[in-house]
């Protein structure tokens, strides 16, 4: 047998050299074949080797539960508000209150994460996001809800979900060994990614036979998510960091380490230029569906889900193909084809044509989210983890930003060239991000 690769992890975490790429570590001297890396003794296939570890095993179920009552939540308010008001303005107003909060918080959330135990603030939050997803469903059920119930109920999740996920996501850190830590990361986004597979179209289906139905739902998997977790037993890391301090200081601090490592803030804009230049032409798989190829809400559901399957089977790939070298330059190819694939996207007007390349656009698209996660998890200093993933968590809501001048330029030219023009003022910025940010391409 072979024996199995040397991990970087802890060169990652604790050296640079002078020009801030990351040095890799010479194979030991002494390899040790194990059945599957970090548990030993393990039966799993190293692709699922981060599952024989029993908390992150929890925490993975608790993400998928999590992922769903979110979605199912979002589905369902959407389709009362609908119900309620027969609005687009107020379906808009609804979904923009949450997400501004939720943008604000979030960095507040980080701090949350670094100030006290991760376990602790993810048992608070799952269980307080449960008991509102309860009170609100009791509402809907009796039929006493009304609009102004549904705008408090989105804030109220929205914080729920501003402490919640910086700390889930830096979490993963804690329950994994250095050697699963790369896997643990992919597998983490392959439970996101099944809930936004099938979250969607179960709450639909749910929201199509009776308006309470999603909200049921999300309390149960509220209260489920909440019992998994609070089985969560070992905390790896407490949180010390020193005397407390002004709330908006110890962000500020934050985003200021952030700023001055140059690795940290290449992962964080190749993170963001996605979210606001490309990720936005999702919005608009509508216009694709109807103008382009000529379907309607069949289509666009189709186009909608492929991406996620795609994602699905690149974080697979990943997992299974275990400690990558020179992970930074991989990153890197996977975004540049992610939007080579968008950009044949919009040239294509056969549906079957364009669901397979939304399939192949969603395998390089999670393989490199991916890759840009586990970098930026071994590269942030641990004081500092749960402010950094709440910044990198922010990136995704940079989408807006970009959505409304992509719908303006959409409206000019058309729903091909807009998303296309895009695509290639994205695609511009990686190509000097590669040539002139090395410690990126070094990491």
């Amino acid at each position: 047998m072979n024996a199995p690769e040397t991990s970087e992890t802890d060169s990652l975490r604790d050296a640079s050299t002078s020009d801030g790429a990351l040095p890799s570590v010479a194979a030991t001297a002494q390899p040790v074949v194990v059945a599957a890396p970090g548990v030993p003794g393990s039966a799993l296939p190293r692709t699922f080797v981060s599952l024989g570890e029993r908390d992150f095993r929890l925490l993975t179920i608790s993400t998928v539960a999590i992922g769903f009552g979110q979605w199912g939540q979002m589905i369902g308010m959407n389709w009362l508000v609908f119900v309620l008001t027969g609005s687009a303005v107020q379906l808009g107003a609804v979904s923009f209150i949450g997400g501004i909060v939720a943008l604000i918080l979030t960095p507040f959330g980080g701090l949350m994460a670094d100030r006290y135990p991760r376990r602790t603030v993810l048992i608070v939050a799952t269980a307080a996001n449960a008991v509102q997803a309860v009170v609100l469903a009791v509402l809907v059920v009796t039929g006493v809800v009304e609009v102004w119930h549904v705008y408090v109920f989105a804030l109220i999740a929205s914080v729920m979900m501003a402490l919640n996920q910086p700390a889930r996501q830096a979490f993963v850190f804690d329950v994994s060994t250095d050697e699963t830590l790369p896997n643990a990361i992919a597998m983490n986004s392959i439970a996101q990614n099944v809930s936004r597979i099938a979250g969607p179209p179960f709450a639909g289906a749910l929201a199509g036979f009776s308006t309470a139905a999603p909200f049921v739902f999300v309390a149960t998997m509220g209260g489920f998510a909440s019992a998994v977790t609070g089985r969560i037993s070992r905390t790896a890391r407490e949180a010390d960091t020193g005397p407390r301090r002004n709330p908006f200081a110890e962000v500020a601090e934050g985003f200021r380490y952030l700023g001055s490592d140059s690795r940290l803030l290449g992962l964080l804009v190749v993170n963001a230029l996605p979210a606001m230049l490309v990720y936005p032409y999702i919005s608009f798989m509508p216009v694709v569906a109807e103008e382009v190829l000529g379907g309607g809400a069949f289509e666009y559901s189709v186009l909608v889900a492929m991406i996620g399957v795609g994602s699905v089977i690149g974080l697979v790939l990943l997992a299974f193909l275990g400690d990558l070298r020179h992970r930074g330059a991989w990153m890197l190819a996977g975004f540049f084809a992610y939007m080579l694939m968008v950009l044949a996207f919009t040239r294509s007007e056969a549906l079957l044509l364009s669901v397979g390349i939304l399939i192949g656009a969603g395998v390089v698209h999670g393989f490199a989210l991916a890759l840009n996660t586990t970098l930026f998890q071994l590269v942030v200093r641990p004081d500092m983890r749960g402010r950094g993933m709440a910044v990198w968590q922010m990136s995704f809501g940079l989408m807006p930003l970009g959505a409304l001048p992509m719908g303006f330029l959409i409206a000019q030219v058309g729903v091909q060239d807009g998303i296309g023009l895009f695509t290639l003022g994205c695609l511009a910025s990686f190509v000097l991000i590669t040539l002139f940010w090395r410690a990126v391409r070094r990491l």
